[in-house]
């Protein structure tokens, strides 16, 4: 039975639709009733549901508003939009935001049934991808992803994308495949693997909000997942990518995983035996930028994701990304984003990205 949430500021219309058809029968059960967005969005993220009805214009945060929220927090709900009139324009930004459906009032039975035969299909469908977390341990991510062994057969490299909103694959070449998967709190997740010993990762379009992070080129074999996940999610939420030279890239990984503690760069060159000189020098070649500079950049643009995504207090985010000195973390910060981390946060509710 896959679980639906209808949100109407209208108490006669979210009866009507709750009645028009039994929702049981399509498979459906309704757990949930708002004609407050506000209080859907916390029932949404207690219990994602697999789909919603949303009307479009409400008083406060509109349905599409309720989508955008819901992609930012990596919600995996199915949307349809309900409108009383055509709106191009909300039409099209619920297309962009990739909601399922949009029904214009007033619509009948069979415009429902029409709805929920369709989606009974692709949740089914959907729901046989692999779903994982970024931060599962490594025995739970191969658990869940032992079936991505067949299809990594007759491919020899793989990249894992990870991006922050809903997307569409890019066109595949002959000798690849984009395998999707799920990956909780981003819009989307494909794995690219290829039939060549060599491939390059894409430059994907990080295009207003919607952002992408890769991880590096490992051999295709599904034991590498649970660090591809840990090197995508870095890349996505912290802002950057990868270096070409398998080393640089080992150690951008390295800083990653280790940004809440304290190191020199004499420990770091140590760890890799590199002397201090040679050690910065071959970072700064392979990524543009100096080891301080990519620690500090990490360390306050994920600071920017935990800022939006979590509702831990700020001294406590400052201290997880490795500064124990807050007010040193509140000067850069707004060196590198423009605002405080207090301002930031208060301006960030309800918005996507930086």
């Amino acid at each position: 039975m896959y679980t639906v949430v209808i949100v109407d500021d209208e108490p006669w219309a979210l009866q009507g639709l709750a009645e028009i058809i039994d929702w049981n029968n399509e498979g459906f059960s309704i757990i949930g009733q708002f004609t407050d967005p506000d209080e859907a969005f916390e029932f949404l993220c207690k219990k994602e549901p697999d789909v919603v009805f949303t009307d479009i214009r409400m008083p406060g945060l509109s349905g599409l508003d309720l989508i955008e929220m819901s992609r930012v927090k990596g919600l995996n709900c199915e949307f349809v939009l309900i409108s009383s009139y055509e709106d191009f324009e909300a039409a099209q930004k619920g297309i962009r935001l990739h909601v399922w459906e949009y029904i214009l009032k007033p619509y009948n039975a069979e415009d429902i049934h029409s709805v929920t035969k369709v989606l009974s299909l692709h949740l089914e469908k959907r729901n046989d991808l692999v779903s994982v977390e970024w931060n599962d341990c490594a025995e739970e991510i191969l658990r869940k992803a032992g079936s991505l062994q067949d299809q990594l057969k007759n491919y020899q490299t793989m990249v894992l994308y990870l991006c922050s909103h809903l997307c569409e694959v890019p066109e595949v070449l002959k000798e690849e495949k984009w395998i999707p998967l799920f990956v909780k709190d981003t819009g989307g997740a494909y794995l690219r693997v290829s039939a060549e010993s060599h491939i390059t990762r894409l430059n994907m379009p990080q295009e207003g909000n919607q952002k992408w992070g890769a991880s590096r080129v490992h051999k295709s074999r599904v034991n590498s997942l649970p660090q591809m996940l840990q090197e995508a999610w870095y890349a996505l939420w912290a802002g950057f990518s990868y270096s070409g030279s398998e080393k640089v890239g080992e150690i951008q990984f390295y800083l990653c995983k280790n940004m809440n503690e304290e190191f020199s760069l004499k420990s770091v060159a140590e760890k890799y035996h590199f002397s201090e000189p040679y050690f910065c020098t071959l970072f700064k070649k392979g990524t543009g930028m100096s080891v301080i500079h990519f620690v500090q950049h990490v360390r306050v643009h994920y600071g920017t994701y935990l800022i939006r995504n979590s509702e831990k207090k700020l001294q406590e985010i400052a201290e997880e990304v490795g500064f124990e000195n807050y007010s040193y973390f509140g000067k850069l910060f707004k060196r590198y984003v423009g605002q405080t981390p207090e301002a930031y946060r208060e301006g960030s509710e309800g918005k996507l990205g930086i």
